[in-house]
């Protein structure tokens, strides 16, 4: 599995965000894993525990989803804002109806 926030020390300060998949980029079927959906915490300065910088809006959800392509298996994964879990959900699921959750 994914570490979605590896630590990301710097000489130079944090960066901003994270690299992300394009989720709407995805072909998501049936017969494809069902996406993990995790919020991720930030503190008051809007840093994650990995040291890389989001703001203060929304909260911020982290997705990852094993794709099947033939006999190849990729993980993809990536980032967004939802105010909730539910409506980050539905964010998915508008994209990729197919789409299935852990929990």
């Amino acid at each position: 599995m994914i570490n979605p926030i590896p630590d990301v020390s710097c000489k130079y300060g944090a960066p901003m965000g994270r690299r992300s998949n394009n989720l709407s980029g995805l072909i998501v079927t049936e017969t494809d894993s069902p996406f993990t959906l995790r919020q991720i915490r930030l503190n008051s300065g809007g840093y994650d525990s990995g040291g890389a910088y989001w703001g203060r809006h929304q909260r911020l959800y982290w997705w990852s989803v094993e794709i099947k392509e033939g006999e190849t298996r990729d993980e993809c994964s990536g980032f967004f804002r939802a105010p909730n879990r539910e409506a980050a959900k539905a964010h998915i699921k508008e994209l990729h109806p197919l789409a299935r959750f852990f929990r």
